[in-house]
């Protein structure tokens, strides 16, 4: 591969940074119009879980083959294809709304098919820019793209509402639509490097055993697997679940104040985006992952005591700010210390090792407080719990403390 370009000047990078753009905000759009079309329009307040579940469950049970898959053809190929068929199923669900088929059923098979295409997009494009960027830039290269995932976020919704109060649902389709082919062309010119592999292509879940067996065997990739399994196992619950119930019980608020802490955590995680793209981190960035996450810990246990919203909001801001600090060093230590030809497989296998477990916390919280347990045991004991387990792997783990 000849030597990449400054990351401004890389023409790849900005037209997957544009891609990228343009993806989150359709994602945004599509995921307010759609939910807000189940609640209002359908009236089927009670069965909106079957159309989350039905997005997921595909999104985490098809990563590692998208990983697979990403390791054996051109990543441009997989991440335009995925695209042009959202592009499809928006205006699939347009024609569906035409002739008045649009329900709850075919809401659910639609976040399905949505879902097992994120599952071969995202993979693809992880393991897409470490080809088009520098070594040297791709600290920076991975804070630009988290810190542009979390801004469509943040202004996703505004414009999914904005295009609500200014269109019917039909309308709002057409607009995702258009925006996911803009997307799809920017991809389209993308100039990848020619993808070399190494020996003939094997089966399917031989692959997939080999990256689990490569993983496994690097410290450093082991080490973030299991950091990741640990903080998703013990955070997303109490964060997704607990912070409602802080919001209506604690500060005594509407939905307007859950809004405030929400807008908080992700002006947080904005914030330490654009910190992180000025000031990557390139020494000890393991050790640095583990130690963010015990400081996360004691902010999501502290958080179920406070009555003051200010300080609720600096605490979910704080907490944002940690969340990019762990994102950003680990997409660039598995991009490091990862073989090219297995990247693909890799990323997808640490996706799946956070992302597969936080359905098991929602469980264990929602759980717990079935069982009348209140939330300022349940964040506090989550919380410093998980604290506790990070120090023990810093400590009984060399390569946590050592590897930059």
């Amino acid at each position: 591969m000849t030597q990449a370009p400054p990351l401004l000047s890389n023409r790849n990078f900005l037209l997957i940074w544009c891609s990228s753009i343009l993806g989150n905000l359709a994602l945004a759009v599509a995921t307010l119009s759609e939910t807000w079309f189940v609640v209002k329009t359908l009236d089927a307040k009670t069965q909106l879980g079957y159309v989350m579940i039905a997005g997921s469950v595909p999104r985490i049970a098809l990563m590692a083959f998208g990983g697979v898959l990403a390791d054996r053809m051109q990543r441009t190929r997989i991440i335009k294809s995925s695209l042009s068929l959202r592009v499809l199923l928006m205006l699939a669900l347009v024609a569906l709304l035409w002739g008045g088929h649009l329900n709850i059923w075919t809401m659910t098979t639609f976040a399905f098919l949505y879902g097992a295409l994120d599952a071969f997009f995202w993979p693809a494009r992880d393991a897409l820019l470490p080809s088009v960027v520098s070594e040297t830039d791709l600290p920076r290269a991975n804070s630009i793209m988290l810190t542009t995932n979390q801004i469509g976020l943040v202004f996703g919704p505004v414009l999914g509402g904005a295009l609500l109060a200014l269109l019917d649902y039909r309308g709002v389709f057409i607009c995702t639509a258009v925006i996911l082919a803009a997307g799809t062309a920017c991809v389209m010119a993308v100039r990848e490097p020619r993808l070399v592999r190494h020996g003939e292509a094997r089966h399917v879940l031989h692959e997939l055993q080999e990256g689990v067996r490569y993983a496994l065997s690097s410290p450093v990739l082991s080490a973030l697997m299991i950091i990741y399994a640990i903080a998703n196992l013990l955070f997303m619950g109490p964060l997704a679940l607990g912070v409602p119930i802080v919001a209506s019980d604690n500060l005594h608020g509407d939905a307007s104040v859950l809004s405030y802490l929400q807008s908080s955590f992700a002006a947080g995680m904005v914030g330490g985006g654009l910190l992180l793209t000025a000031l990557p981190p390139r020494k000890k960035r393991l050790l640095m992952i583990a130690l963010v996450i015990v400081v996360e810990g004691v902010l999501i246990g502290s958080l179920s005591h406070v009555t003051w919203l200010p300080l609720a909001m600096s605490i979910q801001f704080l907490t944002g700010l940690g969340v990019v600090s762990n994102n950003v060093p680990m997409m660039s230590l598995i991009q490091q210390y990862t073989d090219r030809s297995k990247i693909g497989r890799v990323m997808s296998l640490n996706t799946m090792a956070s992302m597969g477990l936080s359905p098991l916390s929602y469980a264990m919280v929602t759980g717990l407080l079935s069982l009348h347990i209140g939330i300022g045991w349940i964040m506090p004991v989550f919380g410093l719990t998980m604290s506790a387990l990070m120090l023990v792997l810093v400590w009984k783990l060399p390569a946590v403390r050592t590897i930059d």
